[in-house]
C-alpha cells in the first residue's frame, strides 16, 4: 500500500477537464437528436466519429502550438474555441454541411485543450508519479457519466432538445470562466531543450511508442462505439436506459484510478494490461446480451474496470523515459491514437449496425479487441513490460 501526495495545479487541472467534459458527455446522446432528424445509422456513425476524426487530424498543429506557447494558453484558447462551437448545436435543422462544419471545430477545440491539459499534467508532476496524476485527472472524463447522461435523457424526453443545448452551452461556459480565476505555476524544462527535436516520424519508431499508439487506438475505437451506440440499443423498443450504463462505467473507472492508483504497489504495471483489455472484450460481449436494465448496467461494470486502468497506463507508459522537450509531440502522437480510435469506431459501428445489427456488431467489436490486444501484447512484451514496470524514474 502507498500514500501518494497530487502536486499543486493538478486538482485544478482535474476540474478544467471535468467541466469540460460534462458538455462532452451530455452530447453523448447526439445518436438520438441525429435519428430523430431522419439520419441513418451509417450518417449517425459518421458525425459522431467525424468529431474525434477532426481531433485526430489536429494533434500535430496541437503539438506544434505546445512545443511554440505556453500550454496554460494554449489550453485557453482551445476552451474559448469548445464553447463558440457548442453554441451553434441549437441552430442544427438538418443532416447537412452545418453539421459537418460543427464536428469538425468542435473536434479541433477539445483537441487543443485537452492535449495542453495532459501535457501541464506531465511537467507538474515526477515520473513515478505520473501514472497516478493522469489517472486522478482522467476521472474528469469519466465522474461526468455518473449523472450528466442521466439529466440529458430526462431534458430531452420532458423538454425537448433545444433545452438539452442550451445545457450543454452552459457546462461549456463554467471551464472557460473557471479558467480566468485559477492560477497555475509550472517549473521550468531542465534537459537542454535547446537541443535538436526529435520529429514525429522518427518518435514513432520507437517501438514503446507505436506498440501504445495501436494498443490506445484499439481500446478507443471499442469504448467509442460502445458510448455512440448504446443509447440506441437501449432504446430500441425497449424500456432499457443508457444511463444506467454511463454511469456504472464511470463509477467503477474512478474507482479504480482513485483507489487503486493510490494504494495499490502495482498500478504502473504493464502487467494490467492484458486482464484491462480482456475486461473491455468482455463488456463489448456483455452489452450485445443485455435485456434488461440490470444486464446494461453489469456491462457498464465490466467496461469500467478495463477503462480505468487502460487510459491513466497507457498515457504513463508511453512518456516515461522521454525527455521533456519531447514530452509534447509524444503526448500528441498518444492523443491522436486516442482521437484515431474515436473516430474510426462509430464509423466502422455504424456500418456494421446497419449490415448485421447492433447486436451482433458489439459481439464484432468484442472479438476485435481481445484478438488485437493479444497480438499488440505480444510483438511489444520487451518494450512494455520493460518500460511498464511499476513507474520509478527520476525527474
Amino acid at each position: 500500500m502507498r500514500k501518494i501526495k497530487l502536486a499543486p495545479g493538478i486538482l485544478t487541472i482535474q476540474l478544467l477537464v471535468l467541466f469540460s467534459y460534462s458538455s462532452i458527455a451530455i452530447l453523448t446522446l447526439l445518436s438520438l437528436f441525429f435519428e430523430h432528424l431522419g439520419g441513418s445509422p451509417r450518417q449517425i456513425g459518421f458525425l459522431l466519429g467525424l468529431f474525434s476524426l477532426a481531433a485526430f487530424l489536429s494533434r500535430p498543429f496541437g503539438g506544434w502550438l505546445l512545443s511554440k506557447y505556453d500550454p496554460r494558453k494554449v489550453m485557453i484558447a482551445g476552451l474559448i474555441l469548445l464553447l463558440v462551437v457548442t453554441a451553434l448545436y441549437p441552430l442544427i435543422r438538418e443532416l447537412n454541411w452545418f453539421v459537418v462544419f460543427i464536428r469538425i471545430f468542435h473536434g479541433l477545440g477539445f483537441s487543443v485543450f485537452i492535449l495542453a491539459a495532459l501535457l501541464i499534467t506531465i511537467v507538474l508532476v515526477r515520473e513515478k508519479e505520473r501514472a497516478y496524476a493522469i489517472g486522478v485527472v482522467s476521472t474528469g472524463f469519466m465522474l461526468p457519466l455518473l449523472i450528466v447522461p442521466f439529466l440529458g435523457e430526462e431534458i430531452i424526453h420532458t423538454f425537448g432538445y433545444f433545452l438539452f443545448f442550451l445545457s450543454a452551452i452552459f457546462l461549456a461556459a463554467i471551464p472557460l470562466v473557471y479558467s480566468f480565476f485559477t492560477k497555475i505555476d509550472l517549473p521550468r524544462l531542465s534537459d537542454g531543450s535547446q537541443a535538436k527535436s526529435m520529429g514525429f516520424f522518427r518518435l514513432l519508431r520507437q517501438k514503446k511508442v507505436y506498440v501504445i499508439f495501436l494498443l490506445t487506438l484499439v481500446f478507443e475505437i471499442g469504448l467509442s462505439s460502445s458510448l455512440a451506440f448504446v443509447p440506441l440499443l437501449a432504446h430500441g423498443g425497449s424500456s432499457m436506459r443508457a444511463g444506467y450504463f454511463y454511469t456504472l462505467l464511470a463509477l467503477v473507472a474512478v474507482l479504480m484510478r482513485v483507489v487503486g492508483g493510490s494504494q495499490l504497489k502495482t498500478w504502473g504495471s504493464a502487467k494490467l494490461l492484458p486482464p484491462a483489455f480482456l475486461f473491455i472484450a468482455g463488456g463489448g460481449v456483455l452489452t450485445s446480451l443485455s435485456s434488461n436494465n440490470f444486464l446494461l448496467g453489469l456491462s457498464g461494470v465490466v467496461w469500467g474496470v478495463g477503462v480505468g486502468i487502460l487510459y491513466p497506463h497507457l498515457s504513463a507508459i508511453v512518456v516515461e523515459g522521454i525527455a521533456s522537450r519531447e514530452k509534447g509531440k509524444v503526448l500528441s502522437l498518444f492523443a491522436s491514437s486516442v482521437d484515431l480510435g474515436f473516430a474510426l469506431g462509430p464509423i466502422a459501428f455504424g456500418w456494421m449496425y446497419q449490415s448485421l445489427g447492433i447486436r451482433p456488431a458489439f459481439i464484432i467489436v468484442s472479438v476485435f479487441i481481445f484478438v488485437s490486444s493479444v497480438f499488440l501484447i505480444w510483438v511489444g512484451r520487451s518494450a512494455l513490460f520493460g518500460a511498464g514496470r511499476v513507474l520509478q524514474g527520476k525527474e
